[in-house]
């Protein structure tokens, strides 16, 4: 299979960092590991058989106070590309 050019317009940051995915406003929150993260995205990895809707809040701090507002671009099996809304 030949590989595509990166068509990113921001570059991506490798990291490895907790995050936790919010589905409602009285519904607990999933954990989920960020796995690189740029300026408009990143990729992240859900715990469990999470299948997150297409549009949802990433807490960057279990206390809620750095959110993003995400929606899903790709998915692959635990890994999903998601753009910050």
């Amino acid at each position: 299979m030949v590989r595509q050019p990166n068509q990113r317009k921001h570059r991506r940051q490798p990291l490895h960092y907790q995050a936790w995915i919010v589905l409602g406003r009285d519904q607990p929150h999933h954990k989920c590991m960020l796995s690189d993260v740029s300026k408009t995205g990143a990729k992240i990895k859900v715990e469990g058989d999470l299948e997150p809707p297409p549009e949802f809040v990433l807490l960057l701090a279990e206390g809620g106070s750095s959110r993003r507002n995400c929606r899903i671009v790709w998915r692959d099996g635990a890994d999903l590309g998601i753009e910050f809304l």
